[in-house]
C-alpha cells in the first residue's frame, strides 16, 4: 500500500478501529454466549492446558478481546496524540 493510502487508513478521523473492534467484540460474543459456543465450544473433551475445552474456549475468547481492546486503545490514542501535535 502506498504511503498516501496508509495515511487515509490511519488518519485521525478514521472509523476503521471502531468498526474492527465492534466486529471482533460481536464475533466473540456470538462464540461465547450465542450459537458459536453450542456448535464449537460445548465439550468437556479434550483438555487444553489442563482445562476442559469448554472453559478454555471462553478463556481464549476473553484473552482475544482483551488483546483487541489494547490494540484499539493504542490506535485511537495514537490518533488523538497526532491531532494535538504531540
Amino acid at each position: 500500500m502506498s504511503p498516501a493510502g496508509l495515511q487515509r487508513v490511519f488518519h485521525r478521523r478514521s472509523k476503521l478501529p471502531h468498526v474492527l473492534f465492534a466486529l471482533h467484540s460481536a464475533l466473540a460474543t456470538l462464540c461465547v454466549v450465542g450459537p458459536g459456543y453450542k456448535w464449537w465450544g460445548a465439550s468437556a473433551q479434550p483438555f487444553v492446558l489442563g482445562l476442559p475445552f469448554s472453559l478454555a474456549w471462553a478463556v481464549g475468547w476473553l484473552i482475544s478481546v482483551f488483546a483487541s481492546l489494547l490494540l484499539y486503545e493504542r490506535w485511537t490514542r495514537h490518533c488523538e496524540d497526532s491531532e494535538r501535535g504531540e
